[in-house]
């Protein structure tokens, strides 16, 4: 992935061979266009699409004077730097109209809890029996406390190296969680899973209940009034893309490598701990993570 595009590129060379600020503006060209088509091709109706129209074109209209004022002083670094936040946060709004979009698209294929209880099975792991341990045990108890904090553990991979000077690996880690939904979202259309507990058929925690209500609801023939679907991945687990994701934006921070990649794992393990994911959407989010990782090298 190239993290910037040389001051003298003429325009057609940037069209071409474009820096990372370009490549961030076709990606949010391509997320509105699937956004827009996809919710027309399957139903998908949002609440007051106008505000969010205007909400978008209101942060476009207050960024793009300090962009322009850092460019003309030649403080290409802060550019960047204010370029990438955005981006960061128009993906975290946007992102889930594709993944709304794709669990629609797979919604008259079978729910594949079923296979995903075989497939563990046969790996000779059963998620209910790691969930019933870890409630007893300092370790999962640990990783149980773990699950929750992957979003301020992102939130750092994209502002730590951003502050620190190390802004390429912020602009990685945005490009890999990028190529992650291009590969994952058709899996998750095609293999559309709840979660163990229902693969298991036991009784749900309330997380777990809004999770699958959400999922059942989403699936539902007919109109679906849109809303961000936290939490509805089940294979592959991007829980677990995320947590490598992060080990990688701040692998540049050698006094960090070790405690990242530590609390990364501990994270990886909580999805089995808390039961909220089956060892294959483990095995699977893994194989996502380090083909993005490779991909955006």
């Amino acid at each position: 992935m190239s993290t910037s595009a040389p001051q003298g590129q003429s325009w057609v060379q940037r069209f071409f061979k474009p820096g990372f600020n370009i490549q961030m503006a076709y990606a949010c060209v391509a997320i509105l266009l699937v956004s827009v088509l996809g919710c027309l091709l399957t139903s998908t109706h949002v609440s007051d699409p106008g505000i969010l129209a205007l909400g978008l074109g209101a942060a476009i209209v207050v960024a793009l004077p300090v962009i322009l004022y850092l460019q003309e002083k030649e403080k290409f670094y802060l550019r960047d730097s204010v370029l990438t936040v955005l981006w960061a946060l128009f993906f975290t709004l946007m992102l889930g109209f594709p993944v709304t979009v794709a669990a629609r698209l797979g919604m008259g294929i079978r729910l594949q809890d079923a296979h995903f209880v075989a497939w563990d099975r046969w790996l000779g792991v059963n998620v209910t029996s790691i969930a019933a341990w870890a409630a007893n045990h300092w370790l999962g108890i640990l990783a149980n406390r773990s699950y929750a904090m992957l979003f301020p553990f992102m939130r750092i991979a994209i502002l730590l190296p951003v502050l620190t000077g190390k802004m390429k690996y912020a602009q990685k880690f945005l490009a890999a969680n990028l190529v992650a939904f291009v590969l994952g979202l058709p899996l998750f259309a095609l293999l559309p899973g709840i979660g163990p507990w229902y693969g298991y058929h036991l009784a749900a925690r309330p997380d777990q209940a809004f999770c699958q209500a959400l999922v059942l609801l989403i699936r539902q023939p007919g109109p679906y009034m849109y809303r961000y679907p936290s939490g509805v991945i089940c294979f592959p687990s991007f829980h677990v893309v995320w947590a490598i994701l992060c080990v990688h934006a701040l692998w540049g921070f050698r006094f960090l490598r070790i405690p990242v990649s530590l609390f990364s794992a501990l994270i990886v393990f909580s999805t089995l701990t808390t039961g909220n994911h089956y060892l294959c959407d483990v095995l699977a989010g893994i194989v996502l993570a380090v083909s993005a990782m490779v991909i955006t090298e």
